[in-house]
């Protein structure tokens, strides 16, 4: 219900914490205080959504404070324990007596620490410079300066800042629609649910949004939250916190194939690891079984499968036809699976191939499309994915009840596949003569 806190403190000193927890509220950083002790530790559950980890060096009492690879060491299995794939970039401010310390620290857990949990840097604050009395004021302008010491992390917090307040005025929107008459004790809650009912039924057909209410609100509001992330006005400093973060725009190197697959994958699919991909989601892609393959590929699309790869989506070495898989695509018209019509359900054929693979340069089937390469799992090298939108077929769900989806095409790769196919299949013909 709540969102994970995005300022963490963690100090065995219960004054210490309380230090620093006060200079970030002060700030209007909400933070979230966690007391380490020896025994229980902390509660790793609460580092998943972090920005800015605030960290005493010495979380326990009983190593010597020179011992800088123990103390790291109960740091790093904080971090491999609480840091997840869907925590997102953070940073670690080091919150010390023990700056000279800084520099193993940060080499320790660069070196010891998997790398998908790695910060994307370690910062320090000394805390002699603020146990003295009255040096709240100080380590409250030093904390705000220390946060603005990376811009690129600045920058990530400020758009994560827009997104929510984008959100927050969806939200506020919703809640006018609610009349000053209906806004007493128990009618308030009851005309929103009036109101939610309402949107929800008329996004997705009224037995739909009682099956699924999530989706069909999902499904209506998403389009504002775009719309208001898009054009809403910045904060007056956001100009200049991206000026300072992106500056590499004219000289950047052009991307090797690893990594373009690897931006195009965040930008247009989404795994079955993030999310539960069902065959019939719109955009599901699902490998074709290798057991009865011949068979269906006949019967379904009436091509032989043998020379499918050669042929039909034009490969030419043998080394890349025994990389390929075949797969297909649940397509349709948007509105038909946000409704969930009854009826057959259609999908185009594919095939995953090496990225590189060599095909014929001449005489393409102009039902073809072709995805930019991409990082799928079970594939040790980047992939694109040959569409060919002639082969299409439907399948009522209880064929393919079965089938374990591969990944999803996020939907503006997948309106580009269905809308070529929509073209493809409505071009027009005249029979002509030529002098």
């Amino acid at each position: 219900m709540f969102t994970p806190a995005r300022y963490v403190i963690v100090d065995d000193n219960a004054e210490e914490l309380k230090q620093l927890a006060d200079s970030l509220q002060d700030i209007g950083a909400p933070c979230l205080p966690l007391h380490y002790n020896e025994v229980d530790g902390i509660n790793v559950k609460h580092l998943q959504g972090v920005r800015l980890l605030f960290l005493d060096l010495h979380l326990t009492t009983g190593a010597q404070s020179s011992d800088t690879a123990y103390a790291s060491g109960v740091i790093v299995d904080l971090l491999e324990r609480g840091i997840t794939d869907a925590t997102g970039p953070y940073v670690v401010i080091l919150w010390t007596k023990h700056q000279e310390q800084k520099e193993a620290f940060e080499t320790y857990v660069m070196t010891n620490l998997d790398a998908s949990k790695r910060p994307i840097a370690i910062l320090s604050l000394d805390k002699n410079d603020y146990l003295a009395g009255k040096a709240g004021e100080k380590l409250t302008e030093d904390v705000g300066r220390i946060i603005e010491t990376d811009p690129r992390l600045r920058a990530l917090l400020d758009w994560e800042r827009e997104v929510l307040r984008a959100a927050g005025a969806t939200l506020v929107e919703i809640g006018t629609l609610v009349s000053t008459g209906d806004r007493v004790a128990v009618r308030f809650s009851e005309r929103l649910d009036e109101i939610l009912s309402l949107i929800a039924s008329e996004a997705v057909g009224e037995e739909n949004a009682k099956a699924d209410p999530y989706s069909a609100i999902n499904a209506a509001l998403m389009p504002i939250l775009s719309d208001r992330l898009a054009n809403q006005r910045i904060h007056p400093t956001s100009n200049a916190i991206w000026q300072a973060a992106v500056t590499k725009i004219s000289g950047v190197p052009h991307p090797t194939l690893a990594d373009a697959a690897k931006l195009n994958s965040m930008l247009h699919l989404a795994a079955s690891a993030s999310e539960e991909l069902k065959p019939g989601n719109w955009g599901a892609v699902t490998l074709l079984s290798e057991n009865g393959l011949e068979d269906f590929v006949a019967a379904r699309f009436d091509v032989a499968l043998k020379p499918l790869l050669s042929g039909t989506f034009c490969m030419t070495e043998k080394k890349d036809r025994t990389a390929t898989k075949l797969c297909v695509v649940r397509v349709g018209a948007s509105c038909d699976y946000a409704q969930n019509r009854k009826g057959p359900i259609p999908f185009i054929l594919g095939a995953i191939m090496p990225a590189g693979a060599a095909r014929r340069d001449q005489n393409l089937p102009k039902a073809e499309i072709v995805t930019p390469p991409l990082v799928i799992e079970g594939f040790e090298q980047p992939v694109m994915i040959v569409f060919n939108t002639h082969l299409q077929i439907t399948l009522v769900p209880g064929e393919f009840e079965g089938w374990k989806p591969l990944c999803r095409l996020r939907e503006p790769l997948l309106m580009q596949v269905t809308t070529h196919g929509a073209q493809t299949a409505t071009r027009p013909a005249i029979i002509s003569f030529r002098p």
